[in-house]
């Protein structure tokens, strides 16, 4: 499906919160109030995203706050229990205690990962407890994805963090729109299909 990208900008007009002296601003609201736009370092996962909405798309700066595991547990809190899938390039042995903490609590109804290949010789030790607890495949990837849904949500978290937790700045959005979702599962599924064990 092609978007005439340029109908989207001409309709989305935003609206910048006040700034004080020294001060960043924190986010930004589109006009239409499709879009949320997150900006404030030293604020927690809580504060910088805010309130999930059907229909709403949030875009967001991490400054090493936060990272892809505690984003989605973060996002689970508002959507009830969700199934996982999740890509990343790299993952630490604390978000796989995490993610397994979340399994076990039911919070997380399924979970499965699609992780780079080079995980295997740069980290082996997270890669032996991921292959023995989740459903994974290894492929070249360096997106990092994680979609979640249920009965009522069908969310699609498109980032450049990893689950690793680091000081960087990192950036992500987060969609609410179902046709994102789909298009995201689709390409996924195909990919983790291809991967290997």
């Amino acid at each position: 499906m092609l978007i005439n990208s340029s109908k989207i900008i001409e309709a989305q007009k935003p609206v910048v919160q006040p700034e004080t002296e020294g001060q960043q601003a924190a986010g930004l609201t589109t006009e239409n109030g499709a879009g949320i736009f997150a900006d404030a370092p030293d604020q927690l996962v809580t504060r910088v995203i805010g309130k999930l909405e059907q229909g709403k798309t949030i875009h967001y700066y991490s400054y090493g706050n936060f990272n892809l595991v505690r984003l989605i547990l973060y996002i689970i809190k508002q959507t009830g229990p969700v199934h996982c899938f999740m890509t990343s390039y790299s993952i630490s042995q604390k978000s796989i205690e995490t993610v397994l903490k979340r399994i076990e609590q039911q919070e997380l109804l399924s979970f499965r990962v699609l992780i780079d290949n080079r995980v295997r010789s740069m980290s082996p030790k997270p890669f032996q407890m991921l292959s023995t607890v989740f459903d994974y495949r290894c492929s070249s990837i360096h997106a990092k994805v994680a979609l979640l849904w249920n009965n009522d949500w069908k969310i699609s978290v498109v980032t450049s963090q990893n689950a690793t937790d680091n000081p960087k700045m990192e950036r992500g959005t987060i969609f609410t729109d179902p046709t994102i979702f789909e298009f995201d599962l689709k390409a996924l599924e195909n990919e983790f299909k291809r991967g290997t064990t």
